[in-house]
Formats: C-alpha cells, sequence, structure tokens
C-alpha cells in the first residue's frame, strides 16, 4: 500500500487490511487476487493451484491475510497470521463462514497459522529492546511493547472458534515477543514450514 495518509490521521494500510466491510479493504484484496497473483503466476516459474498458493501477514496483515483465504478461496489455499489484529467483524465473519456447512467444509480444507507474543508465563515484553532494529525511516523501532498483550484476546477468541468447530490450524504463543519485525523475523520460519508442508 502506498505511504502515509489518506486524509490527516486516517493511514491508507489501516483502510486496506482492516474491517473488510470498508470498501478499501475490499478493494485491496480484490487487487492482490486478481491482478497481483496473476502477475506472479506470468513471471515466475509458480505453482497456481491453491494448494500452493499462500498470504502471510503480520499484525493487520495478519487480518488482511485470513480476508483473502476466506474471499478468494479458489486463490489461496492458507494463511499466516503473525501476531494479528483481529477486528470483531472478522471474527463473526468467521463465524458465519463455519455456520456454513459449504464454507466451513471449504475453510476445513485451508491452511491457518497464528501466533502472539506478549506478556504470558510470566515473561513480561520490556520496555525497552536494545536491539530493535535501527532503519532509514526510523531511528529505533520501540517494537510496541505493549500491543501483542493487548491483541491476545481476539486471538484467543478466533483460536477458540477454530478448535471449537474442528478447523485445522496451528497455533502457537511466544512469551515476551515484540511486535515488530525483528520478532517476527526471528519465526518466521514457523509459518513457512506449516503452510509448505505436506
Amino acid at each position: 500500500s502506498v505511504e502515509g495518509d489518506l486524509l490527516p490521521g486516517m493511514r491508507r494500510r489501516h483502510l486496506e487490511y482492516g474491517d473488510f466491510a470498508v470498501p478499501m479493504a475490499k478493494a485491496h484484496a480484490h487487487f492482490v487476487a486478481k491482478t497481483v497473483k496473476p502477475v506472479v503466476d506470468r513471471l515466475f516459474e509458480t505453482d497456481p493451484a491453491p494448494e500452493a498458493t499462500f498470504a502471510l501477514g503480520s499484525s493487520m496483515g495478519g487480518q488482511a491475510s485470513l480476508n483473502l483465504v476466506l474471499e478468494y478461496p479458489d486463490v489461496f489455499g492458507g494463511a499466516a497470521c503473525l501476531s494479528p489484529f483481529f477486528s470483531p467483524s472478522t471474527i463473526q465473519r468467521v463465524k458465519a463462514a463455519i455456520a456454513n456447512p459449504q464454507q466451513k467444509a471449504q475453510l476445513s480444507r485451508k491452511k491457518i497459522y497464528m501466533d502472539i507474543g506478549g506478556d504470558m508465563q510470566d515473561k513480561t515484553v520490556p520496555l525497552f529492546d536494545l536491539w530493535d532494529h535501527v532503519t532509514e525511516k526510523h531511528a529505533w523501532n520501540p517494537g510496541y511493547f505493549w500491543l501483542d498483550t493487548s491483541l491476545q484476546g481476539p486471538v484467543a477468541g478466533m483460536r477458540e472458534l477454530f478448535r471449537d468447530n474442528s478447523i485445522p490450524h496451528c497455533y502457537h504463543e511466544i512469551p515476551g515477543g515484540r511486535h515488530n519485525e525483528m520478532a517476527w523475523s526471528k519465526r518466521i520460519h514457523l509459518p513457512i514450514a506449516y503452510l509448505l508442508e505436506d
């Protein structure tokens, strides 16, 4: 997505990765599934089958990845959601899919990965981490020490929904995990291994 604000105080990526009731989120998903994916398949030697096509995202990108699977099951065979933000409407959307026998059967054939960090198992996220990465745009990324902890409730709700309805999924907890790219890079092997296993 384009950097910056769509309107003052309104991040464009928040709309594109956000609640699927927002037209920009639907437009973003359509663009990825119907424009980006065909270009990738044309330019690279890929297996275009849904069983070999996955979406992976972190934070709000995790929600956007799950929405791609829900909206375009004929394109995507699974999603990895690292430290995902799941809005109440996304949880309701999954509930509605599970209530529909055909959609539930379809969802049961997908690969869904979720993980979450934050304060848990007597381990807290430190306010400051000297090793948080430095980028050209930011002198220091604080890793949002509070954010993964605040996302644990909705992630637990989504996991419970999958578990109680026998929807296959993979779930990991990362005690003390921060909410930034460095933290996600340390565990990126987990979703990739799960999505690509036979």
